[in-house]
This record gives structure tokens, sequence and C-alpha cells, in this order.
């Protein structure tokens, strides 16, 4: 097949399933991680339980855990999200298509504060559309669909949608990943899906309108994409624009900071990860 078809194949299977390497569809029942989550006090919350809150778990990071009732009948699908001011913490991407490593094994590699999984990959863990680690980028953008979220050298952070603003390769960047869909556009609004309704573990990133980077994860196959848009605009979590990265069996996310401990590893090995790191100047 043409190159473009080719591309277009690689694209829709990976929305389809929600995760990347390997990928098969997944239940729509609520499917546990295979790491405990840890979160001692004051955010040692249960799945399932009630609204943690925000807890200050280091200067410019805040973590929550809180309880989604009404996607899934007569369960509450757990969330986890992390709060970072862009200003106190530096983002970094690694990428190595040659290597790819679970969750954790990056995790144990980098010592990061926070980690989760990266975007989409094909088969032989090619990244499907831009990344950029450390100001080396890898692949080709996404036109017309998708977003960024990126980081410029002197800490700026940001997350564009593509079918608006597209990637322009004169603007530099110092770490950045492409992945699909938007979840909520710039400015609140909800994106229409077109994703058959399939639950899925999710993985996201989000703006919200102070201008901080949130990490959202639901660890169990609880929300399709539309769903999960949905909520998010609909929250309290003040979201301006948001958008999905790679989930299902990719999706993951380890906070160590301070008292907080959370382990949710991936099901698959991962060639793209994105860290969260103390800034240093």
């Amino acid at each position: 097949m043409s190159a473009t078809l080719k591309w277009m194949w690689v694209l829709a299977v990976a929305l389809a399933t929600g995760c990347g390497k390997g990928a098969t569809p997944l239940p729509t029942r609520l499917v546990p991680t295979r790491m405990p989550t840890i979160a001692p006090s004051p955010t040692s919350t249960e799945p399932g339980s009630a609204d943690s809150g925000w807890v200050v778990a280091a200067r410019g990071i805040e973590v929550r855990n809180l309880a989604v009732a009404g996607v899934v009948p007569d369960t509450a699908a757990p969330i986890y999200a992390v709060r970072l001011d862009p200003a106190l913490v530096r983002l970094r991407v690694r990428y190595a298509p040659d290597t790819p490593q679970l969750l954790r094994t990056w995790v144990a590699a980098h010592h990061p504060l926070v980690a989760i999984n990266g975007g989409f990959f094909t088969a032989d863990n090619q990244a499907t559309a831009l990344i950029v680690a450390d100001g080396e980028a890898h692949g080709a953008s996404y036109a017309g669909f998708g977003g960024m979220l990126a980081a410029s050298a002197d800490g700026r952070v940001w997350i564009q949608a593509l079918r608006e603003e597209p990637y322009d390769p004169a603007v530099r960047l110092d770490q950045a990943i492409q992945s699909f869909p938007m979840l909520v556009y710039p400015g609140g609004v909800v994106a229409e899906i077109s994703d058959n309704g399939q639950r899925a573990r999710r993985t996201a990133v989000a703006m919200d309108r102070a201008g901080r980077l949130l990490i959202i994860v639901c660890p169990t196959s609880a929300f399709s994409l539309q769903a999960l848009a949905t909520w998010l605009a609909s929250s309290d979590l003040e979201i301006d624009r948001a958008l999905n990265f790679d989930g299902g069996s990719s999706s993951g996310l380890f906070v160590d900071v301070g008292d907080v401990r959370w382990q949710i590893d991936s099901f698959t090995t991962l060639p793209s990860v994105l860290l969260i790191e103390p800034r240093t100047s």
C-alpha cells in the first residue's frame, strides 16, 4: 500500500485499540493495574473511594486521586492526577525505539519525580508522529489532527491543537510529544470523537486555565475517549485544553515526590516516555 495509506492504517489501529505495539481490544469491564498503587498518608485513598483533594507533594507539584461515578454502572472509576507548575519543574522526553522498556524500568534508570508513557508507536517501536528529546527531533508531524505537548529551552510549556495551530519547524523545541486525539480544545471546548465507545486505560495531559500542566491517568478500562473528554471539560480541574496520550496496555504513571509513591506500570514496553524532573536553573 502507499505510504499515506499505511500511516492512516497504523493510526486507525492505534486509536481503536488504545495502545501501541501488539495491541488487542480491551474488555469494557474495569481492569486493575498489575502493580499496586501506593499513596501513603495524606493521599492514601484507595481506588473507588472519596476525593482526596489536591495535596501538595513538593513545591510546584500537587497530587490528587478521586473516583468518578456514572462512567461504568455501579462502579466508581479511579483517576490519578498530578498538577505541575512549569516554572518549578522540567519536562524531559526520552525516546529509545531500539530498546523499549516497561515504565518502571525507565523510572529505575532516570529517577524522575513523575513519569508517564508517551504517544503512539508502530509494531517496530517507531513513534507515529513527531518527538523532540533534548532538542533532537524524530519522526514527522501530524497534519490537520492531533496535538502536541511541547516545552522550550527557557521552560515555557504548552499544548497546541495541530488542526488549529500546525507544527512550525522554525520554532525551536526542547522537548515535545505529539499524540491524538485532542480531548479538549483551547477554551475548554469538548472534542467530538468517533471512538465507537470502546473503553480502555487512559493517559492524558492538559493545561488548566492558570497555565499549570496536569497529568491524568485512569488505570482501569473505564473511559471511552469521548467519555474522558466530556468528564475533563466538566470537572473542577479547570481544564483549558487536553490531549490524549497512548492508552490501553501502554498507560502508566509513577510518582516519587515527598511522601507520595504511586506505581502504575505499563503492561507493554514503551519506546517513549515523559519524565518530570526538578528544575535546576
